[in-house]
């Protein structure tokens, strides 16, 4: 969660501190809240949580891991209080807070987007890094509102959700914030505090993060400071700004201009807070106070109506015990995975079959019907009785009205073979599914090829690579390797899709990416899958285990074993076959 002081250690030591979680070397006590934190985040989204003393300040998330790391001593309280079970219900809920926003970063703030923001951060221009600085304050509720309205506001999941939020705001934003203000001293209240002020509250009241009962303190003061005809025109931005795609570059640089144009240049202070009846920095973290305070009991009476947190914990608790498989549980049915061989090898009779099931099921979608042909010509089946009723026509000199012989001739659909392109995920996250890498990639391209079809096929890792253009048949099962990161996923992309023919709309066209986690966003690659999408093409997230948090694709898809990414393939491409002979029904 973005704040306005820091409290905690120093960021070298914080990565010292997660470095060392994540190696194991935390306390069994937050250990074990960690654990159970993440049960329960992983009902909603596949984040993984680590809390304890001096991990982050208060918030952070690994965009590239999802691993979320709290400071408990901040949000929860000492050990001691830990151990000693006086933790209040609202510290809780207020973690959950916390967490639940740096998740809303892992999946609204696109990593591209962050990329942009620090190349303006790091110009000689004054005025492009302002404007980086107003796209980062404004960022903090424009992916918070995505994702509040991830769930209906009236399930339970969305009170949840609203309320955590909530929580977290008033006990550890708007504390920091009149922690930094009085720190000031006596100064007047400039345009760009309040005017920062109005980003971290008064947006947040459009998606129910704030409560808009609790600024009635801080209502004076921003019509003292920025005057009444620029609070509205704040308003009016923010209805805007939390409906801002997610990537849309263009869209948050014209919000953070709209903002700064209203706001005027950085700490001025105008004429009209630097006389005497201007409200100073103290009555503003004096009314932050009373703000707090009246969110608090207002909270309160909603956490007891809406949400029984102690319930939910319980639940979760239960859920943990009853993973643990009893005495003689075993460990269930078979998983029907593909066999572990050994790959750059010829393929086995099971993979050819499976390549020419593949094939078949595309020739059938492509069939619109046969039509039978009579022939008085050897060639095609012989018909027995059709001949002995030839020859007893000929016999009685009768027409003869049949031939023994006859051929089956299939009319296809007048459309052309897909073409398909694959993105395979070689990250070390995917080492332990190295072994159905090379059959899929083997299959696909195999079966495609017997209809004329052609599958590109490219890796990403520690770089980009082509492995198949789909223009020759790949002789061997490839042996891919797996190691490295994900930052090449929008090269090897673009690498597989220009090697087909993706702009013909008489062709299925489909482009695949199989990963267990979510890819490094790049301009090229968000780009690519736009023209792709502009072309009719959809781009497709085939995600093993679990759901990623932030991927920019058309569709996204969840599997529990590799194998099943043969079955997704087949079945839009076999739909897709289907769809365009099919008539269509007034």
């Amino acid at each position: 969660m973005a704040s306005t002081t820091r409290t905690g250690p120093a960021p070298f030591a914080q990565q010292l501190h997660r470095a060392a979680a994540q190696r194991g070397r935390l306390d069994p006590l937050y250990q074990d809240l960690s654990e159970q934190l993440t049960r329960i985040l992983q009902r909603l989204y596949p984040v993984w949580a680590l809390i304890g003393p001096g991990l982050s300040d208060p918030g952070h998330i690994e965009l590239h891991s999802r691993w979320i790391y709290l400071d408990a001593d901040e949000l929860l309280g000492t050990r001691e209080q830990l151990m000693a079970g006086t933790i209040p219900r609202r510290r809780v809920l207020g973690t959950f807070g916390v967490a639940l926003h740096e998740t809303f970063h892992g999946k609204h703030t696109k990593r591209w987007a962050m990329e942009y923001d620090l190349q303006l951060a790091r110009s000689d221009d004054p005025a492009e890094r302002q404007l980086a600085e107003d796209r980062r304050l404004l960022e903090e509720p424009r992916m918070e509102a995505h994702g509040c309205r991830d769930f209906p506001p009236d399930s339970i999941r969305g009170r949840f959700t609203r309320h955590a939020l909530q929580t977290a705001v008033t006990d550890t934003l708007v504390p920091r914030f009149a922690a930094e203000l009085l720190d000031r001293g006596d100064e007047p209240v400039t345009r760009e505090l309040a005017g920062r002020a109005a980003v971290y509250l008064r947006a947040r009241t459009l998606y129910g993060a704030a409560a808009p009962a609790a600024l009635g303190w801080l209502e004076p003061i921003w019509a003292s400071v920025l005057g009444p005809d620029d609070v509205a025109a704040l308003d009016a931005s923010f209805a805007g700004l939390i409906w801002i795609a997610d990537g849309d570059l263009d869209g948050l640089d014209d919000a953070a201009r709209a903002y700064r144009e209203i706001i005027g240049s950085p700490d001025e202070v105008h004429a009209d807070a630097g006389t005497a009846g201007a409200p100073t920095v103290g009555t503003l973290a004096e009314a932050l106070e009373q703000a707090e305070a009246v969110a608090r009991s207002g909270q309160l009476v909603q956490l007891e109506h809406d949400v029984d947190l102690q319930a939910l914990l319980e639940d979760v608790a239960r859920a943990g015990e009853s993973d643990a498989p009893g005495p003689g549980a075993g460990t269930g049915a078979p998983s029907g995975r593909m066999p572990d061989r050994r790959v750059d090898r010829p393929p086995f009779g099971d993979e050819i079959a499976q390549a020419r099931r593949y094939a078949t099921r595309m020739r059938q979608a492509m069939t619109l019907g046969t039509r039978t042909i009579d022939k008085r010509t050897p060639g095609g089946r012989f018909d027995g009785r059709a001949y002995a009723r030839g020859q007893a026509q000929r016999t009685h000199g009768r027409p003869v009205s049949t031939h023994p012989w006859q051929i089956t001739r299939q009319i296809t659909a007048p459309i052309q073979e897909p073409h398909v392109a694959l993105v395979i995920d070689t990250s070390g996250s995917m080492a332990g599914y190295e072994y159905a890498l090379g059959p899929i990639a083997w299959i696909l391209t195999d079966g495609l090829r017997q209809i004329g079809g052609r599958c590109a096929i490219a890796l990403f890792g520690s770089g980009a690579e082509l492995l198949s253009d789909g223009s020759e048949r790949l002789r061997l099962v490839p042996g891919i390797r797996t190691g490295g990161g994900t930052a090449f996923a929008g090269d090897a992309l673009v690498a597989a899709s220009d090697r087909l023919d993706m702009t013909n709309p008489r062709r299925p066209r489909f482009a695949y990416v199989l990963s267990d986690g979510g890819w490094y966003d790049t301009p090229a690659g968000v780009e690519r899958i736009h023209w792709l999408a502009d072309h009719g093409v959809p781009t497709i997230h085939i995600a093993i285990g679990i759901a990623p948090l932030s991927v920019e694709a058309d569709r996204i898809v969840v599997i529990d074993d590799p194998a099943d990414a043969l079955d997704q393939v087949a079945a839009d491409t076999v739909a897709a076959l289907r769809g365009r002979h099919t008539p269509r029904r007034p």
